[in-house]
């Protein structure tokens, strides 16, 4: 039996926090052959709630703050303890620097970094040296798209041989068709995310007055939390069209939340594989997305969705308006998107793919 260990921050309600948490329980439910313990270096967070009920050990509050020397000695004997085979680290800073530590304490066969959701590029000198460190003392590094590869090797002179990209998945049983609940006459743009900078939704409200100007019957459905939620609010007001978008917060179930959708959008200034619009995608949703970082590997202009620039309202606008006024296209775009999900973006093809790394090394 394989004794791994998951080594992540916190486990809050994201993208790359979801896919932790599945590869986790996929683990533990193969019965006899992987020992699954993670380790929240703060607090839990909401995804790791019912592990344990799942056979995956967990660990947390194990440090303070990234100066936490103690803290770090803890995690060390954590990894002591445990003995692990494998040890999986998220590409955090803490994560990475915890392992690095951890590693000098104690041997760990099989050292592996796994860049989920971030992007490398601009970073503070002492996160950079944190990567530099991380990345050379890995066994492997597993990327989440093709182009999140190629800026890692060629931004940090790897061989692109220990670089290994495996695609996230979503649970197509979970998130499928549905029946789409009477919505009056509104269109509906939808999109989940964390309401972060980086997430782009200023960008998204302020193409949304030229949507409503060509269709009146544009409504804005916009489902997460965040820091930056006071100032869209703002922002739509200002804009005056607050009474045509509506702020869901933070939700469980978005399964049920997605069928709402007429169109679903991403206006994301950077992104590395993003488990939404695989979501979207399983729930036959045609798609217009900002073509950045790994997003051109999921959607297929003219196949599944439409690209478009970041940081262009104009650009985004004019495709949502003509998804909005083509309602065949838009069907036929989602079922193309849900089969799109069903060949290749499935959770149990994902599982498949690390369970082979993991053999491998």
């Amino acid at each position: 039996m394989a004794k791994i260990i998951f080594v992540i921050s916190r486990m809050d309600v994201g993208g790359a926090e979801k896919i932790f948490r599945e590869l986790a329980i996929g683990l533990a439910g193969d019965s006899g052959f992987y020992d699954v313990t993670l380790l929240c270096l703060y607090g839990r967070g909401k995804l790791a709630s019912g592990l344990e009920e799942k056979g995956i050990k967990v660990y947390e509050n194990i440090v303070r703050s990234r100066f936490d020397l103690a803290g770090f000695l803890r995690f060390a004997g954590i990894l002591r303890k445990v003995k692990p085979d494998i040890l999986y680290i998220a590409g955090q800073p803490l994560s990475q620097a915890a392992g690095a530590i951890g590693a000098l304490f104690v041997k760990i066969p099989v050292k592996i970094l796994g860049f989920h959701s971030h992007n490398l590029a601009h970073r503070p000198f002492y996160k950079s040296l944190i990567d530099k460190i991380s990345i050379l003392s890995a066994d492997k590094i597993v990327c989440v798209s093709e182009s999140q590869k190629r800026h890692i090797s060629a931004g940090k002179k790897l061989k692109p041989g220990k670089i290994k990209v495996i695609y996230n998945g979503v649970d197509i049983n979970k998130f499928k068709p549905g029946k789409k609940a009477a919505e009056g006459d509104k269109v509906v743009i939808g999109t989940v995310g964390s309401l972060r900078r980086e997430k782009g939704l200023d960008v998204l409200l302020s193409a949304a007055p030229a949507v409503l100007k060509k269709c009146p019957s544009a409504y804005f459905l916009i489902v997460g939390d965040g820091m930056e939620k006071d100032f869209l609010l703002g922002l739509a007001k200002k804009l005056g069209i607050e009474d045509r978008v509506d702020f869901l917060g933070q939700r469980d179930g978005v399964e049920n939340i997605i069928p709402r959708f007429d169109v679903a959008c991403s206006s994301s200034r950077t992104e590395s594989f993003p488990v939404s619009m695989l979501e979207y995608m399983s729930c036959g949703k045609a798609i217009v997305a900002t073509a950045v970082g790994g997003v051109p590997e999921i959607v297929k202009d003219s196949v599944n969705g439409f690209l478009v620039r970041s940081e262009c309202p104009e650009a985004l606008a004019e495709k949502l308006i003509y998804m909005i006024e083509n309602q065949e296209l838009r069907a036929s775009l989602g079922a193309n998107g849900r089969r799109m999900a069903e060949e290749y973006f499935t959770l149990d093809k994902m599982l498949e793919n690390y369970k082979a790394l993991f053999g491998d090394m």
